[in-house]
């Protein structure tokens, strides 16, 4: 609850006027309106990527919250507004790149009644029917809830016979708990269905001089993705200078990259030819955390005190298994396409090519004190103490595990 202009860090919003006056859909869309900001594509459909000031793998947040693993693509319907925080922001969210964060925050019920439909329609066969609808669910208007839901569907502007579709779902519930509490309810779930998307090979430094719709794999390789996010966030407020916070969220991200064609592993660039075998991935990603901090208000004679100090917990298990059938190669020519189907194996019966399971287990312990020494001139200072601890298992008894320990001091003047 500080105004920008008093933090000593360039931070950027993308409200939701923007969001509807652009028609966005994709969180790269809303991402465009600000400096800084590279979208690094999506990794075959299973995750998105984003880099910030020059660093690859900005984390995209909800709420506050940081995913660890695949980050899954975002579904847009249910954001109030997107902020964009450039610059080193460890103090408060632990392993952050020094570029920024990307934080995403979820819409609110409303103490009025609101109901909105939308459809929105496209190119490339695109359909997108919405509906947010909130409002009290008592006289009182002590519980309110928000319900949003969107479902979309559209062709590749490849040659994929697989289309996409997208089923997102969101309802929420806010229990006003007397004058002094607050408890806010929220669950997500996002399931998608897509063409698996290899992009086009390079040779030398240019793209291959194919048509933009040509497939580099088989036509019918396709991907499913679910996620899953459910939590909870209540305050308390001891006086009017002084409230405590908590929040947990639960995460679970699963893509499925069992595709029913080929899978490409290289590619030759004399020849135009690639080789394909029949693979298959499967990755469910698990995170747990708990946020917990006090803020108050106070005063030093004329100088004034915004202190905040808390800690965060987190637990995250990311496991991915990959097999494939990699001694029957089926090569392809990327300039005349012969795509051979062929039937597809018995999943139990194909080469192991990798199987990993990280573990890692956080905890974050800071303080930050926010000083308004004039109405002009501000200082922010504060420090972190981050401890972690990794679990790296590749199978067969190959366990490693590693710890780290250290602070994170921050210091700024804003005049």
């Amino acid at each position: 609850e500080t105004p920008t202009r008093d933090i000593p860090q360039s931070i950027q919003i993308v409200p939701q006027e923007v969001l509807e006056d652009q028609q966005v859909v994709r969180l790269e869309e809303a991402l465009s309106n600000v400096s800084g900001v590279t979208f690094g594509g999506e990794a075959t459909g299973r995750s998105i990527t984003f880099g910030l000031r020059g660093f690859n793998d900005a984390p995209v947040l909800r709420d506050g919250f940081v995913r660890y693993g695949s980050q899954s693509i975002p579904e847009i319907s249910n954001i109030d507004r997107v902020e964009v925080l450039k610059g080193p922001a460890s103090i408060l969210y632990g392993e952050i790149q020094p570029g920024g964060l990307i934080n995403l925050v979820s819409k609110e019920p409303l103490s009025e009644p609101f109901y909105e439909a939308e459809l929105q329609l496209g190119n490339q066969s695109f359909i997108r029917p919405r509906i947010d609808i909130s409002g009290p669910l008592t006289s009182d208007r002590s519980l309110l809830y928000r319900l949003n839901a969107a479902y979309q569907t559209s062709d590749s502007y490849r040659g994929f016979t697989q289309d996409n579709q997208r089923l997102s779902i969101a309802p929420t519930l806010a229990w006003r708990i007397g004058d002094r509490a607050d408890l806010t309810v929220s669950l997500e779930y996002t399931d998608s269905k897509r063409a698996a998307d290899n992009g086009l090979p390079v040779i030398g430094r240019r793209v291959a001089d194919v048509p933009r719709d040509r497939v580099s794999s088989d036509p019918d390789d396709a991907i499913e993705t679910q996620d899953f996010n459910v939590g909870y966030k209540f305050e308390y407020r001891f006086s009017d200078k002084w409230k405590l916070r908590n929040a947990f969220r639960y995460a679970s991200y699963n893509f499925d990259f069992n595709v029913i064609g080929l899978q490409e592993l290289g590619f030759n660039e004399e020849t135009g030819t690639t080789d394909l075998f029949w693979a298959s991935q499967d990755s469910q990603n698990k995170n747990y955390t708990l946020q917990t901090n006090i803020v108050g208000n106070f005063a030093t004679g004329s100088v004034q005190h915004t202190l905040i100090f808390g800690a965060d917990i987190a637990y995250s298990d990311v496991r991915t298994f990959t097999v494939g059938d990699f001694e029957t190669p089926a090569p392809v020519n990327i300039f005349n396409p012969v795509y051979r189907p062929i039937p597809k194996p018995d999943e139990d019966t194909l080469a192991l090519f990798s199987e990993t399971n990280v573990k890692t287990y956080r905890y974050g312990f800071y303080v930050q004190d926010q000083i308004s020494i004039f109405d002009n001139l501000k200082l922010l200072a504060g420090i972190r103490y981050d401890t972690a601890e990794q679990r790296n298992d590749s199978g067969e008894e190959s366990e490693t595990t590693q710890n780290y320990a250290d602070f994170t001091p921050r210091i700024g003047i804003v005049y």
